[in-house]
């Protein structure tokens, strides 16, 4: 429970969250706004999915995949998945400022495991740093480095799975706000349908969620006895 009230006093939640909230509800969007938005999801998604496919946390220092061409693809893939939900919401004046939150958020997150890496991978990081852009990729990819293939094992067990889910959601639910507002259409078995997608995409993560952790808890009383 405490861990839970940190995390709400969290700078990300109590500027970017509530902010978000506010456009989800206020913000229509319309069919145009969704095409267009749905292009930068896309881009940020599969930026996700292709580093998550190489990131190996702290134990390597990651150079293989688009960590050769940029430093922080997945804060980058973030961001453009903001963007496009930004778009969606037809709130092009707020994409810059929510950007720059993103930016104010996520930036002491980034020095820190910036100064891990430098503490434990030395001059090997240091050289990488300097030759590889944070955010802007570059147009060489970085030759150095231990290099390794794309691991759909480890792109499972980034559990990446969940924002597209989320994602994907969140879609319907603007398509939906769209249909209801803009085009004032009626409930009917399209609509129906999305919304029993949209219910059974959350239940199954719900599911997921809950096999892992009767799973954690099967294992932690393996280990006990």
């Amino acid at each position: 429970m405490l861990k839970r009230l940190e995390r709400w006093f969290k700078l990300r939640f109590l500027i970017m969250y509530p902010l978000g909230a506010l456009l989800l509800i206020f913000a229509v969007p319309d069919d145009k706004s969704l095409i267009r938005g749905i292009g930068f999801i896309s881009a940020g998604l599969l930026l996700r999915v292709w580093a998550n496919g190489y990131a190996i946390k702290m134990d390597k220092l990651t150079t293989s995949g688009p960590y050769a061409f940029i430093r922080h693809p997945l804060y980058l893939g973030s961001a453009l998945v903001l963007t496009g939900v930004l778009v969606m919401l037809k709130v092009f004046y707020l994409v810059f400022l929510f950007l720059f939150l993103f930016m104010m958020v996520y930036r002491r997150t980034i020095r820190k495991e910036e100064m891990m890496l430098q503490e434990k991978f030395k001059e090997d990081y240091l050289d990488y740093k300097k030759n590889v852009p944070a955010f802007f990729p570059a147009l060489r990819a970085y030759k150095k480095g231990e290099k390794w293939p794309f691991s759909f094992s480890r792109l499972i067990r980034s559990q990446e799975y969940k924002l597209f889910i989320w994602v994907i959601v969140l879609v319907i639910v603007f398509h939906l706000k769209d249909e209801f507002i803009n085009e004032q259409e009626k409930l009917n078995v399209r609509i129906v349908s999305l919304i029993a997608a949209a219910f059974l995409l959350g239940c199954v993560d719900l599911v997921i969620e809950y096999i892992k952790k009767r799973l954690e808890v099967g294992a932690g009383k393996g280990k006990v006895s």
